[in-house]
């Protein structure tokens, strides 16, 4: 084993100068950054080009907001991108993601996409999280640095949003202005949360108008119950799902739960102190729990807390349990109409020490497997893949393909992603038709073809109404999609 160790760090020592120098190289100072809620949340990104020239190409980012509440978790995220220039040398931009009025996490993952000496190289930075707090002692920034270098891509198709069209010198010198590049971003940036923000406030208000709602929420505050936190998925304005918390004078706390689609309140639980205190005095109440609770306590056991997780008309309870060996055990009760129904108890012991060997005997290997297939077999790993470079690109396959998925998001009833993989489609396949190969919006390409011979008034109306459904300014219907899925069928089947 000695000298397996051995061997691996030397090869990697030895092979190391031969990396090549030229890079693009992305860098924050930490992973993550907190914010006052109301005040700009300004990112710094670093890029190191060692290239001797400016590297156009394009970046993608998503932001993905996470709630988790009550043991469950909700996520929505969104991605975009556009054309990036990365100038020589060493450069910093202050990316702005806006503001929030109310604490709020965002993961955010960052990747720069470009073609240099005929490879597809990709940067990634993931994981940044901007969390906004209410309170200065909330915050937690530290230095916590986080960098990319530029990697291959390996085995990937051609993305037709990614095709840069050669560029002229005037073309250069304006992609190369750092400044115009990095508000853009801020800008796409900006607009998306605004965007965001908007609807979950329409949500919000909606939601309040339930009159659903309105009894609920009003019976909680005649027992003492006040609005601490609330917590929204936001789908549109008048979908989605909420999970708000309320607290007493004597800090005991309820959870007002559920699903609110198109105005209409479904799927919605309400649960009070008080309704736990009784879930638990029934459970008390058992001679099943009471042999499990003192078989517990006669080995030591400690209780450590109980949780609730409530479904429409089913409770689980689940007690805790703990000894000094750090030893674990669970008494699991479940109510159906707070009527008890079940009591089970189950039992973890520690690890032992041999299972924590494993997982650095994995490592080893991991490392032995990666530095043989990383440099042994470099040589023929790049052949291979030029061989499938050379594979020209099937665009019009590819826009089928993309049709094929539109319809089956329409038929699963996700109407926003249909749209969207609709007109992909129909705008991958008038780019490579006529040679444009590159990243072009919908209104670009109209204008392109209004002296061509396809059906003009048809293929504007079809992008028009892919991005109304897409912002959400447009309530779709079976007959729209078979319109556009006709027009963009038709056309790809015409050559």
């Amino acid at each position: 084993m000695k000298k397996i160790i051995i061997t691996v760090f030397l090869l990697l020592f030895l092979l190391m100068p031969h990396i090549s120098a030229e890079d693009v190289i992305f860098s924050v100072d930490q992973t993550e950054y907190y914010f006052l809620t109301g005040e700009q949340a300004i990112v710094p990104l670093t890029m190191n080009n060692t290239y001797n020239e400016a590297v156009d190409g394009l970046i993608s980012y998503t932001i993905t907001q996470t709630i988790n509440q009550g043991g469950s978790s909700y996520s929505s995220s969104n991605s975009q991108s556009q054309s990036f220039s990365v100038p020589a040398g060493n450069n910093t931009i202050q990316i702005n993601f806006g503001k929030s009025d109310q604490p709020l996490r965002l993961d955010v993952d960052l990747e720069f996409s470009f073609t240099k000496d005929n490879e597809d190289l990709i940067v990634s930075l993931n994981n940044i999280v901007i969390i906004f707090v209410s309170n200065q002692s909330q915050m937690n920034n530290q230095q916590n640095s986080m960098q990319s270098s530029s990697e291959k891509i390996t085995n990937a198709e051609p993305d037709p949003n990614s095709q840069q069209q050669p560029q002229t010198p005037q073309d250069k010198l304006q992609n190369n202005q750092m400044n115009q590049d990095s508000q853009a971003l801020k800008d796409q940036i900006e607009r998306q949360l605004a965007m965001e923000q908007a609807q979950e406030n329409d949500f919000e208000k909606n939601l309040f108008n339930n009159s659903e709602f309105q009894k609920i929420h009003e019976s909680l505050q005649k027992q003492g119950y006040n609005l601490s936190n609330k917590q929204l998925d936001v789908k549109s304005n008048d979908t989605g799902s909420f999970n708000f918390t309320y607290e007493n004078r004597e800090g005991k706390s309820a959870s007002f739960e559920g699903e609110m689609q198109d105005g209409e309140l479904v799927d919605f639980q309400k649960q009070t102190a008080e309704d736990r205190q009784q879930l638990f005095n029934v459970l008390n109440q058992s001679k099943e729990f009471q042999e499990y609770h003192n078989q517990l306590l006669n080995v030591s056991y400690n209780r450590t807390s109980i949780t609730y997780n409530q479904d429409g008309n089913i409770t689980i309870m689940k007690l805790s349990y703990q000894n000094e060996e750090n030893e674990t055990a669970i008494i699991t009760a479940e109510f159906f109409d707070k009527e008890l129904s079940n009591v089970s108890l189950s039992k973890q012991k520690s690890m032992n020490i041999f299972f924590w060997i494993i997982p650095f005997i994995i490592l080893l290997i991991v490392i032995t497997v990666f530095v043989y297939y990383r440099y042994i077999r470099r040589d023929t790993i790049v052949q291979n893949e030029k061989k499938l470079k050379n594979t020209p690109f099937d665009y019009k396959k590819k826009a089928a393909e993309l049709l094929v998925q539109a319809e089956k998001y329409f038929q699963k009833g996700d109407y926003k992603a249909a749209y969207a993989k609709a007109g992909q489609s129909l705008r991958l396949f008038l780019s490579y038709e006529h040679g444009l190969k590159k990243e072009i919006t919908n209104s670009d390409i109209v204008i392109f073809l209004r002296n061509k011979k396809y059906p003009y008034n048809e293929i504007k109306q079809c992008f028009d109404v892919c991005s109304l459904v897409e912002f959400a300014k447009f309530q779709t219907n079976q007959s729209d999609f078979k319109r556009v899925y006709a027009t963009v069928h038709s056309i790809i089947a015409q050559t």
